[in-house]
């Protein structure tokens, strides 16, 4: 009762503040909501090009470029972490600019970045120039256009259905495996490596930099006579992302979210060469390895959606749980049939994770520092996603085998949904930590 009473006095106090007269407020919500959707429907469709050429792309290319350049497979690889390491550590001042000046400008540097990096890695004629602009351009590019950025987009101007803005965009996002997988293994053999990185810097320039700087613009305010009201409000504003460093709940998923994606990029990384090591055929371990994606698709949607009922922290923790379990037919696997368990489970779990994390923020920190939050969380995330699959091919090259590594990534899907689950409610310490804020 006295943290209701709280929430309201602040509610009360605040209001005049929160919705003063703005040049945004004659804007109607059906004009926003509408536009919203042109955005979820824009940017699924970039979202699409920028995974599916990073992200997925680059398992295509460690063989060919491997025989170019004359790299073993843990140098090639070292590449790639880089790139994810240094997107991580970018995602702060990236997510802090974006919060501040909205996401066109640097969406749209990105997919230019990211165009004109590929172009530089079709013409790289020695090693250190393809390891420079892939690790250096492409860690940038992928700073500035991929989830961290779009999420921030898609929860300033959503305030009712989120949950479902989500699901559409990270549905159209989980086609980028199933298309950018067949499409590049049906190009090198075509056209080489080269003139294939030459074609997907050409659909970054003539795709994503118009779709990103002509449509993308700052989510108007709210209209005046539409004002939330208690918890609402508090989570409307949101906090700093001072305020959250200090705050228990986002060490608790920060922590939970870094052992999750660890788990993941293990996975993601070597999963193609277990199989092939327990005497399964290369060409169906690729096929199995994509069928996550088409797995994916079915939980980005249906999880996705029923979060608009039931709490997305409980759904998130639950779907590691799930994951967990499906590493476990992995790892035991005695047949195909397993194999399929594996990826139905994982794969459906795997596709609800990024937008449900992305609900989560935003109920427990609100949009204020959306950006910027999330960024901070990114980096232990980023770290972990350059230790996974190093650590994963130490343990091989130790044991000759995958097990233990897939066992604790078992273990660590366990523990980030207790963790997840563990986490006290937003309704809980939101109204808290504003009084806490206002008294001091």
């Amino acid at each position: 009762m006295a943290s209701n009473n709280a929430g309201e006095r602040l509610s009360s106090s605040q209001q005049p503040l929160a919705y003063a007269p703005a040049l945004d407020d004659k804007y109607p919500s059906s004009r926003r909501s509408s536009y919203g959707w042109i955005l979820v429907g824009a940017l699924g469709l970039t979202t699409i090009l920028s995974y599916g050429t990073t992200q997925y792309l680059f398992g295509t290319l460690i063989v060919p470029v491997s025989d170019t350049f004359h790299w073993n497979r843990t140098s090639i690889s070292s590449i790639y972490a880089v790139s994810l390491l240094l997107a991580g550590l970018l995602g702060v001042p990236v997510g802090y600019l974006v919060d501040r000046y909205g996401a066109r400008l640097f969406m749209t540097l990105g997919s230019l970045l990211g165009g004109l990096t590929f172009f530089g890695l079709a013409s790289a004629h020695a090693a250190w120039q393809f390891a420079l602009l892939w690790a250096g351009g492409m860690g940038i590019a992928m700073a500035l256009f991929l989830y961290p950025v779009t999420f921030t987009v898609i929860t300033t101007w959503f305030e009712q259905g989120r949950g479902k803005a989500f699901a559409v965009l990270t549905f159209l996002g989980g086609l980028a495996s199933p298309i950018f997988f067949p499409l590049a293994g049906a190009l090198l053999p075509m056209m080489g490596w080269r003139n294939m990185l030459f074609l997907f810097g050409g659909l970054h320039l003539v795709i994503a930099v118009p779709l990103h700087g002509l449509l993308l613009r700052r989510a108007p305010r709210r209209e005046r006579s539409q004002k939330p009201q208690g918890h609402a409000l508090l989570r409307e504003d949101g906090v700093t992302a001072r305020q959250a460093l200090r705050q228990r709940p986002f060490w608790m998923l920060t922590v939970s979210f870094a052992i999750a994606m660890l788990g993941n990029t293990v996975l993601f990384t070597h999963q193609v060469a277990h199989l092939i090591q327990r005497g399964y055929d290369p060409a169906l371990a690729a096929t199995l390895a994509g069928g996550l994606g088409l797995a994916s698709l079915p939980g980005r949607v249906g999880l996705n959606l029923l979060s608009e009922r039931v709490s997305p922290r409980v759904l998130l923790g639950f779907c590691h749980v799930v994951q967990a379990l499906g590493v476990v037919f992995l790892i035991l696997a005695p047949s195909i049939p397993w194999l399929l368990v594996y990826v139905l489970l994982y794969g459906a779990a795997f596709g609800a994770i990024s937008p449900l994390k992305a609900s989560v923020i935003a109920d427990y920190f609100g949009k204020k520092a959306y950006g910027a939050i999330t960024a901070l969380q990114g980096l232990p995330i980023a770290l972990c996603n350059a230790a996974g699959p190093l650590a994963a091919g130490w343990l091989y090259d130790l044991l000759g085998h995958y097990d233990l590594a897939f066992w604790l990534c078992a273990g660590g899907f366990l523990l980030a949904g207790i963790g997840i689950a563990l986490t006290p409610p937003a309704r809980h310490w939101m109204p808290e930590v504003k009084t806490r804020e206002r008294e001091v």
